[in-house]
């Protein structure tokens, strides 16, 4: 295969934050060994290219995105751009993770290859699902965009007074651009707190996105499946292991998929799948049952 790899309808993008650059060469070279078509822009930018315009056209001409997951990467605004314009998109999406992090809210439903402990075995996985579709195998699902719904006001100025704390006068402007792309005060808070360095400040303010400001309305119900309610003590469990393994946005997850769930067995499968640990997750099942 050549050196250079056109962008283009069969071609993977991928996206990765710059201090992870070593793994996203060696991961880009290895899949193309084993042929798959991936643009990466260590490879594929020409030195007379314009770098913004090449991502750019890179990102729209592909058939999907693999994404590297790090906490360097769900701390960066052009990772998140570019994962953003692909489920927009309807793009394929692939998430690697590399090291343990807060799971971007807009890839929390999609299945994560884990290439923490095992590259091989998460390399051969990335291999099968980026080459389903080139024979009899379905292909790679698409990405679903999320209905976008406006944020309040309300909720906006309460988040930019809660960044300034942390942040400064620059808070007012970094709300201002998550928001244009966040669907949700949840996915809001979560953008947000890629800035704040402090691993303790970040966790409390994310604490704080589940308190809404006092003028702000109820959010929109989503209807409910039919089946008996899950009790709120369940619900309280369920939230409580989760924290262990998402963090304080695990309250949001529960109570969003217990809308959509008819019984707690059914939300317990559910919320597993958003661990992207096979341990953690096999953990979570033992622990949600004995609960």
């Amino acid at each position: 295969m050549s050196a250079e790899t056109p962008a283009g309808e069969n071609c993977h993008f991928l996206s990765y934050s710059r201090a992870d650059e070593k793994f996203a060469l060696r991961l880009a070279k290895d899949l193309r060994a084993r042929g798959v078509a991936m643009w990466l822009d260590q490879l594929d930018i020409r030195p007379s290219e314009h770098w913004d315009r090449a991502i750019e056209r890179a990102v729209r001409e592909c058939r999907g995105l693999v994404v590297i997951l790090s906490p360097r990467s769900v701390a960066s605004d052009n990772v998140a751009d570019e994962i953003s314009f692909a489920i927009d998109s309807g793009k394929s999406v692939l998430p690697v993770m590399i090291e343990r992090c807060t799971l971007p809210l807009r890839l929390t439903r999609m299945q994560v290859v884990d290439a923490i402990d095992n590259y091989e075995r998460a390399l051969e996985q990335c291999v099968a699902e980026l080459t389903r579709g080139a024979g009899n195998s379905p292909p790679l699902a698409r990405a679903e965009a999320p209905e976008r719904v406006a944020l309040h006001p309300g909720e906006l100025t309460l988040a930019r007074q809660r960044l300034t704390e942390a942040l400064g006068p620059i808070a007012g402007r970094l709300v201002d651009k998550a928001a244009a792309r966040a669907g949700s005060i949840a996915e809001l808070y979560q953008l947000l707190s890629g800035h704040i360095a402090s691993a303790a400040d970040r966790e409390r303010f994310l604490a704080l996105g589940l308190v809404t400001a006092p003028d702000a309305p109820p959010p929109r119900a989503a209807p409910k499946a039919a089946g008996p309610a899950i009790a709120q003590a369940d619900l309280e469990s369920m939230s409580a292991l989760m924290a262990r393994y998402i963090g304080p946005i695990a309250r949001v997850v529960v109570s969003r998929e217990s809308r959509a769930s008819p019984s707690v067995e059914q939300l317990r499968q559910q919320l597993a799948e958003r661990i992207p640990d096979q341990n953690d997750r096999a953990e979570f099942l033992r622990q949600s049952e004995r609960g």
